[in-house]
């Protein structure tokens, strides 16, 4: 299906949304430092999504060519309408992640971020060595679960009419995921440098990004970034829902529809008003992403090879 992923999986706004508070222009440091991207590249994201990595990029430096790369035409299309509101040059094509539509040495750094475990390693790592330059830098960056705090406040866990009618809507979905080969290929923390090796990389090495995305009550973040947090997990609550009922439309009546937005509103009204009021919930998330790069050899290394 042209939008499997922005319609069952993850929907274009929150991937948009959760990203860029991820990625954001106080830390943008540390994530350009990870993937080793610096002015005048021609950088590629692979799985680029809806386009948050991209644009983040161009803004942060702008005479690097920035192109995005995804195979659901659903992001796609929200990149391209995102590009041109920040008036942002940045180009978004539909391709397969494991047959690139680029010529061999196109680039001089391809990027990706959480892709390699949804896609078949060999494959995915051999076609980005072959669009870039020789020199060229290769980054995959990771979300490592077991080293993350997610304690996944979007989700409402107490015993009531939301969490009810939530169950009801998910009732039949929950594994589709896993039916559907969502994370299939997952490799541990020491597998993806082996895997780089053994695709041609060298001077392969490791970086970490612990990466506070979500704790509006923290001083750091002002009411503007606070508030934007907050609604970003209300997306989530009713986005989970929208994609549920796209997997099973029956699972609930019109009116139960209504009823579960129209509850779930009320709960991130509530905590958005306990913000501006001072009190504090301290729901935080936390990620630890792994930036895992390496180098496609010069033409001497090449021919020596």
């Amino acid at each position: 299906m042209k939008n499997f992923w922005s319609t069952y999986i993850q929907t274009s706004e929150e991937l948009f949304t959760s990203r860029r508070l991820r990625f954001r222009k106080d830390n943008a440091g540390l994530w350009l430092s990870a993937m080793k991207l610096r002015e005048n590249m021609d950088v590629l994201e692979v799985g680029a999504g809806s386009g948050p990595f991209c644009l983040r990029i161009k803004e942060l430096l702008p005479t690097t060519k920035v192109t995005g790369l995804d195979m659901d035409e659903g992001h796609i299309k929200f990149a391209r309408k995102a590009a041109r509101e920040h008036s942002l040059d940045c180009n978004f094509v539909i391709g397969d992640a494991l047959n690139l539509p680029f010529d061999a040495g196109t680039f001089d750094a391809v990027t990706s971020h959480t892709v390699i475990e949804h896609v078949e390693t060999k494959k995915f790592l051999s076609e980005q060595l072959r669009v870039l330059k020789p020199g060229g830098i290769c980054s995959v960056l990771s979300v490592r679960t077991g080293l993350s705090v997610y304690p996944e406040s979007w989700k409402n866990n107490e015993d009531n009419e939301e969490n009810q009618l939530t169950k009801k809507a998910w009732a039949t979905a929950e594994n589709f995921d896993k039916n559907h080969g969502v994370a299939a290929y997952g490799l541990n923390e020491n597998e993806i440098p082996k895997a780089m090796e053994t695709a041609g990389f060298t001077n392969v090495a490791v970086d970490f990004i612990h990466c506070v995305h979500y704790c509006p009550d923290s001083s750091n973040f002002d009411e503007t970034s606070a508030t934007a947090q907050i609604e970003m997990n209300r997306t989530f609550a009713l986005h989970s829902i929208k994609k549920a009922l796209a997997i099973s439309p029956e699972s609930l009546t019109e009116t139960e529809q209504k009823r579960l937005s129209e509850l779930i509103n009320i709960r991130f009204d509530k905590r958005i008003n306990d913000y501006k009021a001072g009190i504090k919930h301290w729901d935080m998330a936390v990620s630890s992403i792994m930036a895992t790069t390496g180098t496609r050899g010069t033409m001497r290394q090449l021919c020596d090879n």
